[in-house]
């Protein structure tokens, strides 16, 4: 055995759908994925090599994780009882963090997965 932590963390990376919880977004938009569209996004993401960076833009750094697994919840409502809820259709990743990401998750300076990526926007329709 040995005392040196894991370095593996947990987390939605995408959640299915939109949020009730929220109106507008920080840019202003309300930017969602149907689950059928957030599926094909995580599988394009393993297939593209699954590379994890630190932060958005051109000097995020490739590397800071090694993706060990990413798949789509299947199964009922998953209550983690710190406000997070997994729900059916979220696209969750598990990765274990270099050393420099492990540190910066513990000081909380990074807290959750952010997908990089670009996508077509449509107006979405009313049901």
């Amino acid at each position: 055995m040995t005392d040196e932590p894991q370095r593996y963390v947990l987390g939605i990376a995408y959640q299915a759908g939109p949020d009730p919880r929220i109106q507008r977004g920080a840019d202003g938009g309300r930017d969602f994925f149907s689950p059928d569209e957030l599926e094909k996004a995580a599988w394009g993401f393993l297939q593209k090599g699954a590379q994890v960076g630190l932060f958005h833009g051109p000097e995020a750094s490739v590397g800071a994780a090694t993706v060990v697994e990413s798949y789509i919840w299947r199964a009922d409502d998953w209550d983690l009882g710190n406000g997070t809820v997994v729900r059916k259709g979220d696209w969750l990743i598990g990765a274990i963090l270099d050393e420099h990401a492990w540190q910066l998750y513990k000081s909380g300076r990074v807290t959750g997965w952010s997908p990089q990526g670009s996508a077509r926007r449509i107006t979405r329709r009313s049901s």
